[in-house]
C-alpha cells in the first residue's frame, strides 16, 4: 500500500469509439509507441482500472480540442464523465477552449458551472502560439472566472509553447493560475527553469520524470520549487505504474514526495 495520496493531476481520456486511436495519434506525434494497457489506451475505465490497482487517490482528467469546432463536444464528455462517476475516488476535470472558438468566455461559464475545474491547452497540437493576441478572449475569460490553465509547455520541433511565450502572456494576465506541464517546457527543460520564481505558475512531474535522468528531475524539481509540482502521469501516453515507480525512486525527501504526490495539487485546486 502507499505511505503517501496520491493524485494524478495531468492525464486524458477519451470517449471509448475514438480512444485507441486517439492514443495512437499521440503517440505518434511524440514518437513513442502506446504502451499496452489491461483495458482500451484512452478510456476512463482503463486509466481508472490501472490507478486503482496503485491505490491512486484521485484523478484530474483532461482533453483538448484541436479545432474550434470539438470543444462543446469535448467539454460535454468531460461533463458527463464527472457526473456519472460515483467511485471513491476524487475526481477533477479540465475542459478544454481554443482562440478560434466564438463566445469562449460564455463556454467557459458554462463549463464551470457544470463543475469543471480549469481549462486544458495544447498549443502545439491546436497550432497557435501560446502568446497570440487571437487567444487573449480566452485568457481573459479564464482569469476572470478564476479558471486555472493546465497549459502543455515547450516541445523541440515547435515554437508554440515554448517557455518564453508563457513568461509573454503573463505579463498581460498577472491573475491568470497557470500549471506549465513537464517541468516547465517539455525537452526545453533548460528554458523551463526561466519560469521558477513566477507567482502564478505551478508545475507538473508528467514525462519529465521517465525522460530526463533522476537527478536531473530533481534539480528541476527543486529549481522550481517543491511546493509548486504535481505529480501526473500523462495517461494514456505513459503506464502509471512506471511513471509512479520513476518518481518514488527519486532522491526527493518524504516531505517533498508527500507534496508532489498529492497535498500540492489538491491545495491548488481548492485554493
Amino acid at each position: 500500500m502507499l505511505n503517501y495520496t496520491v493524485i494524478d493531476a495531468h492525464c486524458h481520456v477519451y470517449p471509448e469509439k475514438i480512444a485507441n486511436k486517439a492514443a495512437e495519434n499521440i503517440g505518434v506525434f511524440y514518437g513513442y509507441p502506446v504502451p499496452s494497457f489491461d483495458g482500451t489506451p484512452g478510456t476512463f475505465e482503463t486509466m481508472l482500472n490501472a490507478g486503482r490497482k496503485l491505490g491512486f487517490a484521485g484523478y484530474n482528467i483532461s482533453g483538448a480540442a484541436t479545432v474550434p469546432s470539438q470543444v462543446v463536444s469535448v467539454n460535454d464528455g468531460l461533463i458527463g464523465t464527472l457526473n456519472s462517476f460515483d467511485g471513491a475516488e476524487m475526481l477533477f476535470a479540465f475542459g478544454t477552449a481554443h482562440p478560434g472558438f466564438e463566445n469562449v468566455g460564455g463556454e467557459l461559464e458554462r463549463i464551470k458551472k457544470a463543475g469543471l475545474r480549469g481549462i486544458k491547452l495544447h498549443a502545439d497540437c491546436q497550432r497557435f502560439n501560446i502568446d497570440d493576441r487571437s487567444a487573449y478572449p480566452m485568457y481573459d475569460a479564464a482569469q476572470e472566472l478564476n479558471l486555472p490553465v493546465l497549459c502543455h509547455v515547450g516541445d523541440e520541433n515547435f515554437d508554440y509553447s515554448s517557455p518564453y511565450r508563457l513568461l509573454n502572456l503573463l505579463k498581460d494576465f498577472p491573475r491568470l493560475r497557470v500549471i506549465a506541464a513537464h517541468l516547465g517546457g517539455y525537452r526545453e527543460w533548460d528554458e523551463g527553469i526561466k519560469l521558477a520564481g513566477t507567482s502564478n505558475i505551478w508545475f507538473d512531474t508528467c514525462s519529465a520524470q521517465s525522460i530526463l535522468p533522476p537527478e536531473r528531475v530533481v534539480s528541476q524539481i527543486r529549481t522550481l520549487g517543491a511546493e509548486r509540482c504535481f505529480f501526473g502521469t500523462d495517461y494514456p501516453l505513459w503506464n502509471a505504474d512506471k511513471e509512479l515507480n520513476n518518481f518514488l525512486n527519486l532522491a526527493l525527501t518524504d516531505k517533498e514526495k508527500e507534496q508532489i504526490l498529492g497535498q500540492n495539487f489538491l491545495s491548488f485546486i481548492n485554493g
